[in-house]
């Protein structure tokens, strides 16, 4: 079944996963394919339930996908990181290595109100998966919109 008719065949369902679908259809296939099976837990509140720390998780064992309603992220911002974790643990190490580098050369600009900004600071991992959502998310978080993080997003392999 094409994606489109996949799409349309949920007309009936729950907002929320409508929501997750449109959001599904603006990626490549193989990586909509990386999550396919995958259930979709919504949760009130700034974080997880039980934990203070995180917006959401991926758990490939289990094939779920948690998502809170954070103060300072979109929901689908946070699905989409928390794909785009998954998107990474496959990708082949060559092009971990141009995303580190990529990251090492980008001029860290300090934020708007001349602080340091400690959201640059995260690990690569993260960095992807922040620039990832930014890439694919329809309201862009422009701390993490660089020209050259989202010339990698679009050069990825579909």
């Amino acid at each position: 079944m094409k994606f489109k008719a996949y799409l349309e065949s949920y007309a009936g369902m729950g907002e929320e996963k409508q929501d997750i679908l449109k959001t599904l259809g603006k990626l490549p296939s193989s990586h909509r394919n990386l999550i396919k099976g995958f259930s979709w837990k919504f949760q009130g509140g700034n974080t997880l339930n039980g934990d203070d720390k995180h917006v959401g998780y991926m758990d490939d064992h289990s094939k779920e996908i948690a998502v809170a309603a954070p103060w300072n992220y979109g929901r689908e911002f946070t699905a989409l990181h928390e794909i785009a974790h998954t998107v990474w643990e496959r990708l082949p190490n060559q092009l971990k290595q141009q995303w580190f580098s990529v990251v090492k050369n980008t001029k860290q600009e300090p934020s708007p109100d001349g602080q340091n900004n400690d959201s640059l600071s995260q690990n690569p991992e993260e960095l992807f998966c922040m620039s990832y959502a930014t890439f694919y998310a329809k309201h862009k978080v422009v701390t993490y919109y660089k020209p050259e993080w989202m010339q990698f997003i679009k050069n990825l392999p579909q």
